[in-house]
């Protein structure tokens, strides 16, 4: 960057309000849904929000109206029991070409699926379920809980998958930190390619390829990652990982991460939760912050803004929530607060924020309403 681009940025970082000094609200703009567990967008210019919900149906939102065709219906196929179901959609970087898409839900024998979809054109209102193909599956046998379940593309249209330790209290058969097992991982896989009869390749910059451990994992330790997202700007990774008893947490990961261990079940936020677990030889990664219970009991991960409406006022904070206290806060790394503005949704908090084709904010709650962020200056 040139001296005088470097300055002007530095002009406009120091124009930026302190966020004590920004006031967030929502405004709701769709209501009647079923359970939502997502929101997002499709990269096609369409202005179209998708939200999944657990039941196994996706929605088309535009304009506020919901379209009352499903553009996903595979109720069918899922076990929506405890906190299992239709988890969450990504769609192809390259959606305007190949009209493909992937999913993840909890099949009837409990496993947390990846399965591919194709459209029949990027403006399609539906997608067949004889497009579906099984790409990933995760074996989930014992407990009901943490799936994870988020997926995201990141750089390079690699394909990131979130998947929680297996369920149960405390990590009961100290998955999380096993290289041999995919449970309380983030994976990253090349969906476009075939290796082994596998509807993916691991990629070769994956840590753990040529050594011990599966070649899928992107990152280790993790409880139950509900909701992650990529910063375009930076291509960092920022992840909502669920707590145990005390803490809530949200990691930072940089584009290039070496064997990263978050620190699950050794560590619960920055804090020892099982010594017997902690190793010397492993050195843990510490949140990037944290939230102690009662403030916070389940997070919801969210997006570091960079859309152009709030630019001036919130650009680069990250938002993120907790779905039980309905707390809401913007966060900025370095000498930035954790900011809490006002708490969303009317009975139930945020299951997950997302994007629309300008990068402004939205959110949905489990009481089946859409809600857009807003933001003003005290």
């Amino acid at each position: 960057m040139r001296p005088a681009a470097l300055r002007a940025a530095a002009l406009a970082s120091s124009a930026r309000p302190p966020l004590r000094q920004v006031e967030v609200s929502w405004r709701r703009v769709a209501g009647g849904l079923s359970q939502p567990t997502q929101v997002t967008s499709a990269p096609d210019a369409r202005k179209r929000l998708f939200v999944v919900q657990k039941t196994g149906k996706i929605r088309i939102v535009r304009s506020g109206r919901v379209a009352a065709r499903p553009y996903v219906s595979i109720g069918r196929r899922i076990d929506s029991a405890g906190e299992g179901g239709l988890l969450s959609v990504a769609f192809s970087p390259r959606f305007r070409r190949d009209g493909l898409l992937w999913i993840t839900y909890t099949a009837r024998d409990g496993d947390l699926v990846v399965a591919r979809m194709k459209a029949a054109s990027p403006g399609a209102t539906r997608v067949r379920n004889t497009t579906l193909r099984t790409v990933l599956r995760v074996a989930h046998p014992t407990y009901d809980n943490h799936y994870g379940g988020q997926l995201a593309f990141g750089p390079r249209g690699r394909l990131f998958v979130g998947v929680g330790d297996g369920g149960g209290g405390g990590d009961p058969s100290d998955l999380a930190g096993d290289r041999t097992d995919l449970r309380g991982k983030i994976l990253r896989i090349n969906p476009y390619q075939t290796c082994h009869k596998r509807r993916y390749c691991s990629p070769d910059g994956n840590p753990y390829v040529g050594k011990r451990g599966r070649d899928e994992i992107w990152l280790i330790g993790l409880r139950n990652p509900w909701r992650f997202s990529f910063d375009p700007r930076t291509d960092n990774l920022w992840i909502g990982d669920v707590g145990q008893d005390a803490y809530e947490e949200i990691d930072r990961i940089g584009p290039h991460p070496r064997r990263i261990h978050l620190g699950w079940s050794c560590k619960e936020g920055r804090s020892t939760y099982n010594a017997a677990r902690c190793r010397s030889e492993v050195s843990y990664v510490a949140p990037e912050a944290v939230v102690a219970h009662p403030n916070a009991e389940s997070i919801t991960g969210g997006f570091v803004y960079r859309g152009r409406r709030y630019r001036d006022q919130i650009g680069g904070a990250y938002v993120f929530a907790d779905f039980i206290t309905r707390r809401v806060w913007l966060y900025r790394p370095g000498p930035g607060k954790v900011l809490q503005p006002q708490r969303l949704g009317r009975t139930i908090g945020a299951t997950s924020f997302g994007v629309d084709d300008y990068g402004e904010i939205y959110a949905v709650t489990y009481d089946g309403d859409l809600w857009r962020m807003r933001v003003s200056r005290r």
